[in-house]
């Protein structure tokens, strides 16, 4: 049996159906749509594949770079502020220490002092003027004297004396005698100045005011 022919009215308009299928043939005839990529096109495609992953690579390891350089230099901080705390309340704990007389107390940089009697006037202050009475003696007690002065005058922190004296006259009280051990490198380093290259000093000191 014959396919019925579709009844068609005189004003039927066809364009839809001719646009359609025109479409469909132009897209079977255009060059290249479904063809297969050349071997040229194809290695062209990897290459620039790899350039990507290797640009993504790169920037990733640059920034894990800076993200390790970020945290050392964090850790340096951190155990940089460690040292000093730990500095600072050694410091203290020495400050506070109340020792026995004729017992030397070692200090940093290596000085000792020991207070031979204590004063009854006013705590020596940074930034303060004082004065002082004191003999200077080769190594020990019993060295031979290298300096004195009866009445010796200078500003306390400023680094007018040797740090041996300040680190050694800490606390002291007005009237007091302290008895002060300064290694070189607290004092005059290798100079020789009366107790042989590198000696020690031995420093006899009353506060007389402050």
């Amino acid at each position: 049996m014959g396919r019925r022919k579709r009844a068609q009215s005189d004003d039927y308009d066809d364009s839809v159906e001719r646009h359609y299928f025109q479409k469909g043939k132009k897209a079977k005839d255009e060059p290249g749509t479904n063809e297969p990529k050349s071997a040229e096109e194809i290695e062209r495609l990897s290459a620039k594949k790899k350039e990507k992953k290797l640009r993504q690579k790169e920037k990733k390891l640059a920034a894990q770079k800076v993200e390790k350089e970020r945290q050392a230099a964090g850790a340096l901080q951190k155990e940089e502020v460690k040292k000093q705390v730990k500095t600072k309340k050694k410091e203290k704990a020495i400050e506070k220490k109340e020792p026995a007389l004729g017992e030397f107390i070692k200090t940093h940089k290596g000085v000792k002092y020991c207070d031979v009697e204590i004063g009854k006037g006013p705590v020596i202050e940074d930034r303060k003027k004082v004065r002082v009475k004191y003999v200077l003696r080769a190594n020990d007690k019993q060295g031979k004297i290298i300096d004195s002065g009866g009445n010796f005058g200078f500003n306390m922190g400023k680094g007018e004396v040797i740090s041996g004296w300040e680190i050694g006259l800490l606390r002291m009280k007005q009237g007091g005698t302290r008895h002060i051990i300064v290694p070189p490198q607290a004092g005059y380093g290798s100079k020789d100045i009366g107790a042989g290259a590198s000696g020690l000093l031995y420093f006899e000191v009353t506060l007389l005011h402050c």
